[in-house]
């Protein structure tokens, strides 16, 4: 009787759960970008930043 019980309960917890995400609303598709997009240009590299210091990690590892 206790396993028949728990097989129904684990039963309806997967089948609500599998349910809820059924009700999606909205549309897929990807929304509008609220700011214009400009394409990458491959020819510009990211700039050097100096490396940034933790002193409390810079001890640990030294």
């Amino acid at each position: 009787m206790g396993s028949a019980v728990r097989i129904l309960i684990t039963l309806a917890l997967v089948t609500a759960v599998g349910l809820s995400a059924c009700g999606r609303r909205g549309s897929l598709e990807r929304p509008q970008p609220t700011h214009p997009e400009v394409q990458a240009d491959p020819a510009t590299k990211m700039s050097k930043a100096p490396d940034r210091r933790l002193p409390i990690l810079d001890r640990l590892i030294e």
